[in-house]
């Protein structure tokens, strides 16, 4: 999806404005994200019973996913626009009646209008189409409701550990008031043990 939204900048002249780039770069990060949770996933695989080969917690990254496959639908028709509602079709590129209003007002920046409205058509296949929209709903509920998977993501996740350190911190008198010094001294303290 990021590639398309990146695409669909291009073709219209936009993705180096202020507004479009970050946007497309926030889609940028969701992607990321996702490649390194699977990394993650991947990394905690392990074989179970009968030798059938398991993968890692996926938790954390559906509930991620679920949130995020939604946003970037948004952001996808942020950068399209109003061009997601109305392409010519290809029965209309073949028009040769219609073919020389199509190139001079349908067309993009650097592209011809084939592409352009090709293009267009799959983006509203991802973000506007019925297929499109039940895949965005499926994607948020298929895993079960989002917050209840997120309390029991809290309450199965070991914070003893972490929770112990930042009792330790607390437990002395912070020197001057100074935070960075604490967490400095703290790091210190910590790592050359």
């Amino acid at each position: 999806m990021t590639a398309v939204a990146t695409m669909i900048a291009e073709a219209i002249g936009v993705l180096d404005y202020r507004e479009v780039s970050p946007k497309i770069g926030e889609m940028a990060t969701y992607t990321e994200m996702w490649r390194h949770a699977m990394d993650g996933v991947e990394h905690g695989a392990h074989m179970g019973e009968g030798g059938i080969m398991s993968l890692g917690s996926m938790s954390g990254m559906n509930i991620y996913f679920a949130q995020t496959s939604a946003r970037m639908i948004q952001i996808l028709r942020e950068v399209s626009g109003s061009g997601l509602i109305m392409q010519p079709s290809e029965n209309d590129l073949a028009n040769p009646e219609l073919r020389t209003y199509l190139e001079r007002y349908m067309r993009g920046k650097g592209v011809d209008v084939e592409y352009k409205s090709r293009l267009y058509r799959l983006a509203h296949d991802l973000a506007v189409s019925s297929s499109g929209m039940r895949q965005e709903v499926y994607e948020y509920w298929h895993g079960g409701d989002p917050n209840r998977n997120r309390i029991n993501l809290l309450r199965g996740i070991d914070q003893g550990e972490t929770m112990a350190r930042i009792k330790d911190l607390v437990s002395r008198p912070l020197p001057n008031g100074n935070h960075a010094s604490v967490m400095r001294d703290y790091n210190y303290k910590r790592f050359s043990e």
